[in-house]
């Protein structure tokens, strides 16, 4: 079952759909995993998603090297403020944060693509 999931959420974070936000959903919810864990786990499938698309974009010329190194900059720096910030909280509040972002971001997808379908 955990296999097929991966595929699944491979495939869907694939197509854009945000297969790593379901992945942690099914770890936390359905293996009952620490909600700290499976974001670590995440980040872990992430990197070998974006490695996969980093080759592909790389052998078609359409990467911005200006933009990548103002953004991992940023993200450096961001990761590791989070960090300090995570040491911090109770890990009900990480939890229970996290799932609100999921819920704003899926209703926010939801109007975008409803607003790009009324253009057509």
């Amino acid at each position: 079952m955990n296999i097929i999931t991966g595929i699944i959420t491979a495939v869907l974070a694939g197509l854009g759909v945000g297969g790593g936000g379901l992945l942690v959903i099914y770890l936390v919810f359905v293996l009952e995993m620490e909600q700290l864990q499976a974001q670590g786990i995440n980040l872990i499938f992430y990197l070998f998603a974006s490695a996969a698309a980093l080759v592909i974009h790389f052998r078609k010329r359409k990467i911005d090297w200006k933009s990548v190194i103002i953004i991992a900059v940023f993200g450096i720096i961001g990761s590791f403020i989070g960090v300090k910030i995570a040491e911090t909280i109770d890990p009900l509040w990480i939890r229970k944060t996290f799932g609100v972002f999921l819920l704003l971001s899926g209703i926010w997808s939801l109007f975008q693509c409803k607003r790009s379908d009324n253009k057509k």
